[in-house]
């Protein structure tokens, strides 16, 4: 039996996003279009006598890694014992669903090397609102509740060509979530019409620049007020940007690699920090 397992923590692109209200226990209701982007966190599962989990970043006290070895061990009824070590791509508090990400791969990697037979996405569900998503292992999916609820979507026949804007900026999701009027509602339809378009297998980039729509855009600028700079500085420039997650980070479709290219060096020349990237890679 190997004592230890290295994994790939992809990050993560909404593609559109909708919060349909509050929920009593204070959390939102989402629906929302993730895919997975080929960049992407190194984690290793070890073995271990202890718990021990080091990043190659200060993550701070809530390390999701540790929650997850520790959620995976009460279910499968044993220590959580395990050394975890995460080499760090994905920036924190992004919009990317880093940290969920290296929660969900803690999980896989445990559950091999404990030949543990959980449902991982049930207990992801404890751990985060998009740990789920990655532990459910696809590539697309429509995701919906508070994130527990995961609908795998047939991947399109080639790779998604986007443009990704990192800002060096950090925005806490609780923060924005705070900001959010019950008013500022609107992107359930297009998240709608992305999945359809996905389930029917007719995903363009077109379709998607129309339908990238986030709910929480408005809350994320006033939290953000460089949001709204660089979405200004992109579009002046012939591209349209949209929120991915609570942000801060960006993202723009392509027509394809060539164009996301183009779109990197234009952005670049203005200042963002851009990069092609393919989405719906396993």
């Amino acid at each position: 039996m190997s004592r230890r397992v290295a994994l790939r923590a992809p990050a993560k692109l909404n593609l559109a996003l909708a919060v349909l209200g509050k929920r009593p226990d204070g959390y939102h209701d989402l629906r929302s279009v993730l895919v997975t982007l080929d960049l992407h966190d190194d984690v290793l599962v070890a073995a271990h006598r202890r718990l021990e989990a080091r990043t190659s970043v200060d993550v701070g006290p809530d390390d999701l890694t540790a929650r997850a070895v520790r959620a995976l061990a009460a279910s499968c009824g044993r220590e959580p014992h395990a050394f975890v070590r995460v080499r760090k791509r994905i920036p924190l508090a992004a919009g990317l669903g880093g940290g969920s990400s290296d929660a969900a791969a803690v999980l896989r990697g445990c559950a091999a090397l404990w030949r543990c037979a959980a449902d991982l996405v049930a207990v992801a569900a404890g751990i985060g609102s998009d740990v789920p998503f990655f532990a459910r292992g696809a590539t697309a999916a429509l995701v919906s509740g508070r994130g527990e609820r995961v609908s795998p979507l047939p991947a399109p026949p080639a790779p998604l060509d986007v443009v990704v804007v990192r800002p060096t900026l950090r925005l806490a999701t609780a923060d924005v979530f705070a900001e959010h009027a019950a008013d500022e509602v609107g992107a359930e339809r297009h998240v709608d019409a992305v999945a359809e378009a996905f389930a029917r297998g007719v995903v363009t980039a077109e379709l998607l620049r129309v339908h990238a729509a986030n709910d929480l855009l408005a809350a994320a600028e006033r939290r953000c007020a460089a949001i709204a700079s660089w979405r200004a500085a992109a579009a002046a420039r012939g591209i349209a940007l949209a929120l991915t997650g609570s942000g801060p980070t960006l993202f723009a479709i392509a027509d394809d690699r060539a164009d996301a290219l183009r779109m990197a060096r234009i952005l670049t020349r203005a200042g963002l920090r851009a990069r092609a990237h393919r989405a719906c890679v396993a």
